[in-house]
């Protein structure tokens, strides 16, 4: 099947490659994914709010589109929202911030800056969640592409969407309330660096300054993987958290 053409991401200029891997990794996801979806909707849950994270360039918006699509067919309808539009900055401003606080702290206070309220408006992302769940049927989200010129607001209809979508880096972030099922895709961070490079998303990603981010941000990922309720490795097998913790060694 031809899974080009279906809906993904709400970033801006967002470019994503669906290919063999991502599909094998949907196609595991899924049934586990249901039947967290079955056990929340016999709780009472009508609005479910489920997040696909892992490091940078790990495959999150193809395996989230993928998702969504395919729970869409299951006449869940689900909407993909892209976690990279919260920034405070956009993405030049913000690299730039990055290194001016590493130049100024060191890597303490990058570690500290990194995927924190200090960079990131987790308070909105919260507030959307919490709109979602409540029932609000039209909620604002922010766009947020590359340049200043490509900042706004738009209006989405969620009045008959049952699933949230999350795809982040940060989808399983202490600073984040209301998710109910976090995906972890694993990946080490030679694979993420790796994977970012084949999708060009900028110049300087084999830099040692993008490689300590990387490796601060695998760091991260780890501290919260306890919480993630599917874990799936490269190889698209799902592993429980102990086995997660051997790979990770």
């Amino acid at each position: 099947m031809d899974y080009s053409n279906i809906p993904h991401g709400d970033m801006p200029g967002d470019v994503i490659k669906i290919e063999e891997s991502h599909v094998k990794k949907a196609n595991v996801i899924m049934p586990k994914l249901m039947e967290h979806i079955r056990g929340l909707k016999e709780e009472g849950k009508e609005k479910i709010v489920v997040s696909v994270c892992g490091g940078s360039g790990v495959g999150k918006s193809e395996t989230a589109s993928l998702l969504s699509y395919m729970l869409c067919n299951e006449g869940l309808k689900s909407y993909t929202m892209s976690g990279d539009n919260y920034p405070y900055r956009i993405p030049s401003e913000n690299d730039n911030e990055r290194l001016k606080v590493f130049e100024k702290g060191g890597r303490e206070a990058l570690v500290n800056y990194l995927g924190t309220d200090q960079e990131i408006d987790f308070r909105m992302v919260n507030q959307i969640i919490d709109s979602f769940k409540s029932g609000k049927s039209k909620i604002k989200l922010k766009r947020m592409g590359r340049s200043k010129d490509e900042l706004w607001f738009e209006e989405v209809d969620f009045s008959d969407t049952c699933i949230l979508m999350l795809e982040w880096t940060h989808g399983n972030s202490d600073y984040l309330t209301g998710i109910d099922v976090a995906i972890l895709l694993n990946s080490t961070p030679k694979e993420t660096l790796d994977h970012r490079k084949a999708r060009n998303r900028d110049g300087s990603v084999d830099s040692p300054f993008t490689s300590m981010v990387l490796e601060i941000e695998q760091g991260k990922l780890k501290s919260q993987a306890h919480k993630a309720k599917i874990i799936v490795t490269k190889s698209g097998k799902i592993v429980p958290y102990s086995t997660y913790l051997q790979i990770m060694e």
